[in-house]
């Protein structure tokens, strides 16, 4: 089930809806629906969307500045608008999120049946900003939402526990798990031990080999395009190719990090290549271990750095290209983590 409803025209505020939807997943994780996630294939949309509406407690309706394109909204079929008379039917609570300079007198003339919208106190989210703008839309909606994973953990933990109790097993080993490994309770010498319980001779000794464990392969590696105009901010890169996420182990650094935005990155760890080509792997975890990393780089074409990532994964970029403020492209080369 649902409880956070994201609304938006694709053609107009896609980015921003999936910005959206990437920030408020780690606080409320399946509760927000967004249609390219939640929408499975083979899936009625029409009866999943719909459904999707009435079982949520908020919509946000992300509106930009080509919301009312075309005038489609004046259409009773438009899904924007179905959308929306479905959620006041329903007494679900509308929250208008405005983008890309997007106001609320931009909304005025709106059909009969969704006419609250223009009044509607609504809620801001800014390119440059998109970090302190989806924690107060996160704070607010968490004001409304149930904390049902919460409550659902808890209920695990009970059942859990009272299993135990039942079944005579302390819960004190659930928490602490076993400090020791169990006594044996055989009382057959083991055959294959090196000392036996009635004989004093010892086993022969074993010589072992010690073989240098593999290296780490490739993960990815390719082209990484960093563009707020497209709202291409941050990328984790722990996944092959990288997916565009709030925060990430890569992107345009803001304001409120950088004293100069337009010229700098952010992530998780980045220490400056200086030597000579571009690092190895071994190169950058003995650079990395040597410097501990710094949360943001000033770059420049030609700037080369190694980096880790969120899921302690090792990599290198190389700055190719600076289009201006906020437009960067990096070549970028990820390992995977050493084998287990």
């Amino acid at each position: 089930m649902t409880d956070i409803f994201i609304n938006y025209r694709g053609a107009d505020s896609n980015y921003a809806a999936r910005l959206l939807f990437e920030g408020l997943k780690p606080r409320f994780g399946r509760q927000v629906f967004f249609d390219e996630e939640t929408i499975q294939p083979g899936e009625d949309y029409v009866l999943r969307l719909l459904r999707g509406v009435r079982e949520s407690t908020v919509l946000l309706a992300v509106i930009g500045p080509q919301w009312l394109m075309e005038r489609r909204i004046d259409d009773p079929h438009d899904w924007i608008r179905r959308e929306l008379v479905a959620a006041y039917q329903c007494g679900v609570r509308v929250i208008p999120v405005f983008t890309d300079g997007a106001k609320p007198e931009d909304l005025e003339p709106l059909p009969a049946d969704i006419a609250r919208l223009r009044t509607s106190q609504g809620m801001q989210l800014r390119r440059l900003r998109a970090n302190e703008d989806i924690a107060r839309i996160s704070d607010e909606v968490a004001n409304h939402v149930p904390a049902r994973r919460r409550r659902a953990v808890a209920l695990v933990v009970a059942l859990v526990a009272l299993l135990l109790v039942g079944s005579g097993v302390g819960l004190s080993f659930l928490i602490r798990g076993n400090d020791r490994e169990p006594a044996a309770t055989s009382s057959t010498p083991d055959p294959t031990s090196a000392v036996g319980t009635t004989t004093t001779t010892s086993a022969a000794p074993k010589t072992t080999t010690t073989t240098k464990p593999p290296e780490p392969q490739e993960l990815w590696a390719g082209t990484v395009n960093l563009d707020f105009e497209t709202y291409q901010m941050a990328f984790s890169l722990d996944w092959a190719p990288p997916r565009r996420t709030l925060g990430g182990d890569v992107g345009l650094c803001n304001e409120f990090v950088c004293s100069s935005p337009g010229s700098a990155i952010a992530g998780k760890a980045f220490a400056l290549w200086t030597g000579e080509g571009l690092p190895e792997r071994g190169e950058c975890v003995e650079l990395l271990n040597k410097t501990a990393g710094q949360p943001t780089l000033p770059v420049r074409v030609g700037t080369k750095a190694c980096l880790a990532t969120e899921g302690k994964r090792i990599g290198r970029l190389e700055v190719v290209e600076i289009g201006g403020p906020g437009k960067i492209k990096l070549n970028v080369k990820v390992w995977d983590l050493p084998p287990r």
